[in-house]
């Protein structure tokens, strides 16, 4: 008996515990004793060998009534036929490749031979060399290794306070490499990359043992595992390496691998808080049903996830086309298993309900709009740089990929920008006819205008190349919370197409709570902070759940060829004594290229004292506010601008010279202009009139932050996390302030 693993159990079970009410509580308790004891007694017999599941013992489940002679010869035929790419392909998705990216082929290969040589840059690790023999249960970041020889029920991430990360060793065995190596393989004919593929598979499978060591702790990456094996399969079909020995040995763990999805589900139907993790359980099921027909259970995994994944694209994807997380990123990853998936059934002649396709659209769409002028995501909520597959090296954040898949799958050109061009992920899975459709396809006539989404409470302000994305909405996951920041009425910014403000990003999970905590914090946004408390209380080691005491609503949003307006609010504030609502209104003047930013702090009447009834008792009511402008990388803050400085610039509007301002350039191009008065908060100073604070570029130049009556300013060292696990240095321009409460709000 594992007592250690039990109680670091009953430890997880106790969080989830506390987050539910009172009245479920003896029902859950009941369960987690039930399931505890089964999973002692499952583990038991393993360990004595009384219950026997190695692969080679499943023969009779696996391939029933067929000869094993036959597997490997029914696993080529059924991928070549079914999956996305077949070796009678290969010359022609060559060509295009060579003809419509010519640069591809040169990073394919560069990456592929790393590979070879067992480096990998994983998760902000840079490139690290692993060794002759990959050790597939080890952090290579921080050299924590998880015994091989754990039941896979009992392995848990790294308890409070952190230390190493689980997921290291969880996505270097999801494989996503085996794609890169077999189209290096396609590219060059050369037999190293596919004796690199069956040796690591092999490796891999002798390394990990069902049921036993980390790889197969989270059903979501087993099954992310197995889509990939299938890539890699698919691309070596042809190879003289890939024997029919290893053709068995594969079809054996790939069959374990859906058995284990099926029997480890992180979640039901019927269950309101499933999240990503159950649609790629689901995905993982269907990939091996349709192309592992073979397989005993193929048509039962196959159906029963076609169903739910249905059921799942209602439950967990806004009507306005935004997936439920509160996180762009993990929209990205959710559209990706969604769409590859949709794409597999079409090829093989399975249709999915009308309604499934119409929002899969919407997720295109919502991706179009919120993409940066330099295609970029936005980072609303996590990023743990999660995909299914990679068919293309790329930046994390780099989303334009998914406007050619758009624009080829529904033959719409309005997804054709041709800023962006064809991205060569496209060719691999749509092979050289999806170039024919996408060149068929005319650009897309009209410009991107301005877009809200208010399901999920994000708007997005656009006129050419400036954009700005302002977050108003819930913490997602049906109050869970489990991929939301504190990033309520917070902005990222474009100009010219420049990144100028930003969202920090996410830095890591499990292995720092310290970091965890801080990039999901308030202050880590371009929103107000009031007294140094967080919109949403924070618990330093419950690391994905996010109380919504926000509840953020936008009051206004009015947008036209002119301008844009916004206002929103959130109630965060209100447990403060005393409470107060933020409010936030932006005004886009598109012609003139200039933002207006007004914040507002009131106490709602209801809420107010009695004393605070006179205006003396009101003035003695003050909280600290703090706005935090984070800066883009390579975006400078120089001391000493004034705006004679600027006289040429259009669109800057500083009517004199200011001390102590600050002026944010970016490659000589784009400037902010940031006014301050005192460098101490000041309560005796009249605070009455509203912070404003002005953005615009015209030309070269970003002009015009008007900080009304602020008593700080000052430029200190923040961070930035454009990947999962990799943390850089940047600017953060913060100003401080004694505001005083006022019951008065009418704006």
């Amino acid at each position: 008996m594992n007592l250690l693993g039990v109680i670091t159990s009953l430890k997880h079970y106790c969080v989830h515990l506390a987050q539910l009410p009172p009245t479920r509580w003896p029902g859950k308790i009941i369960g987690f004793g039930l399931r505890q004891i089964k999973e002692l007694i499952e583990e038991t017999l393993t360990r004595l060998q009384l219950i026997n599941r190695a692969p080679e013992k499943l023969d009779p489940a696996l391939v029933e009534p067929l000869r094993e002679p036959q597997v490997p010869e029914l696993l080529k035929e059924s991928i070549a036929k079914r999956f996305f790419i077949s070796p009678d392909q290969r010359e022609a998705i060559v060509t295009a490749l060579r003809k419509v990216a010519p640069e591809a082929e040169k990073q394919i290969i560069a990456e592929a031979d790393r590979i070879c040589d067992h480096i990998f840059d994983l998760l902000g690790s840079g490139p690290t060399p692993l060794g002759e023999k990959i050790d597939w249960h080890v952090d290579f970041k921080t050299g924590h290794r998880w015994n091989p020889r754990t039941y896979y029920k009992r392995i848990r991430p790294a308890p409070y306070p952190g230390g190493y990360d689980i997921k290291v060793p969880w996505e270097l065995s999801r494989c996503h490499h085996f794609v890169r190596l077999g189209q290096a393989y396609w590219i060059t004919g050369d037999e190293k990359y596919a004796r690199e593929f069956v040796a690591q598979v092999e490796d891999w499978i002798a390394s990990n043992p069902w049921p036993w060591g980390v790889n197969w702790a989270c059903t979501m990456d087993v099954a992310i595992r197995a889509v990939n094996w299938l890539w890699g399969l698919a691309f070596f079909l042809d190879s003289p390496s890939v024997t029919d020995e290893f053709l068995l040995k594969i079809a054996r763990s790939l069959f374990v691998h859906g058995r284990h999805i099926m029997n480890n589900l992180e979640g039901s139907g019927e269950d309101p808080h499933t999240t990503n993790h159950y649609i790629a359980d689901l995905v993982g099921l269907v990939y091996l049903g349709i192309c592992c027909p073979y397989f005993k259970e193929a048509e039962k995994w196959r159906d029963f996830a076609l169903r739910e994944l249905a059921r799942e694209m209602e439950k967990q994807v806004y009507p306005d086309g935004f997936d439920f997380e509160a996180s762009t990123c993990y929209h990205r990853l959710v559209l990706e298993f969604f769409f590859y998936t949709a794409v597999l059934c079409q090829r093989n002649g399975i249709d999915l309900p009308q309604v499934f396709w119409d929002r899969l659209y919407k997720m295109f769409e919502v991706v179009l709009y919120i993409l940066k002028p330099n295609g970029r995501l936005p980072q609303l909520g996590d990023n743990d740089s999660g995909r299914l597959f990679v068919l293309h090296p790329r930046a994390v954040l780099d989303g334009t990929y998914l406007l050619s898949y758009a624009a080829i799958f529904f033959q719409d050109s309005n997804f054709k920008l041709p800023r962006f061009g064809l991205a060569p992920e496209a060719i691999w899975l749509f092979g050289p006819e999806g170039t024919e459709k996408w060149q068929a396809l005319p650009p897309r006539s009209e410009p991107l205008g301005s877009k809200a989404f208010p399901n999920a409470g994000v708007y997005v302000m656009r006129h050419k190349d400036d954009y700005m994305l302002i977050s108003c909405g819930p913490n997602g996951q049906n109050d869970l919370g489990g991929h939301a920041h504190n990033d309520k009425l917070s902005f990222e910014l474009c100009i010219g197409g420049e990144e100028v403000i930003v969202d920090p990003g996410t830095c890591v999970y499990t292995p720092s709570p310290e970091w965890r905590n801080h990039f999901r914090s308030t202050a880590c946004h371009n929103t107000i902070v009031v007294d140094g408390q967080e919109q949403n209380p924070v618990e330093r080691d419950v690391l994905f759940r996010l109380s919504d005491l926000t509840r953020c609503r936008c009051l206004v949003w009015e947008t036209g060829p002119e301008k844009d307006v916004f206002v929103g609010e959130h109630y965060g504030y209100l447990r403060l004594d005393p409470p107060v609502v933020h409010r936030r209104k932006v005004e886009f003047y598109k012609n003139e290229r200039i933002w207006v930013i007004t914040d507002y702090l009131y106490q709602p009447p209801d809420l107010t004292k009695e004393s605070a009834g006179s205006r003396a008792s009101r003035s003695q009511q003050t909280h600290l506010l703090e706005f935090n402008l984070h800066i883009a990388p390579g975006v400078k803050v120089v001391p000493g601008f004034t705006a004679s400085t600027n006289d040429d610039a259009p669109g800057v509007d500083m009517a004199t010279p200011m001390r102590n301002s600050h002026v944010v350039m970016a490659g000589g191009q784009a400037t902010l202009v940031v006014a301050s008065g005192n460098r101490a908060p000041d309560p005796g100073v009249d605070q009455s009139g509203p912070m404003k604070f002005r953005l615009s570029r015209a030309g070269y130049v970003l002009a015009g932050v008007q900080a009304w009556g602020w008593s700080d300013l000052r430029c200190e060292t923040g961070w930035y996390s454009p990947d999962y696990g990799l943390r850089k240095k940047a600017t953060m321009v913060i100003l401080r302030i004694q505001w005083p409460v006022s019951v008065d709000h009418d704006y």
